[in-house]
């Protein structure tokens, strides 16, 4: 699946095992491996945060 943000695709590959949070910056371990992705806006690294759970069910 993929994650539209400031007009990028985010793509992940779930299931996500691990997700860390710092300020803007979200750490994530997907089926493909470690990613990391920096946000402008500490909302919109929220947002990302709130889709990886909802779509990781």
């Amino acid at each position: 699946m993929s994650y539209k943000a400031d007009g990028h695709d985010i793509k992940v590959a779930f299931p996500v095992d691990a997700i860390s949070v710092n300020k803007n910056s979200i750490a994530y371990t997907d089926g493909k491996g470690k990613n990391r992705q920096t946000f402008a806006r500490r909302s919109e690294a929220q947002n990302f945060v709130k889709w990886l759970l909802s779509s990781n069910r």
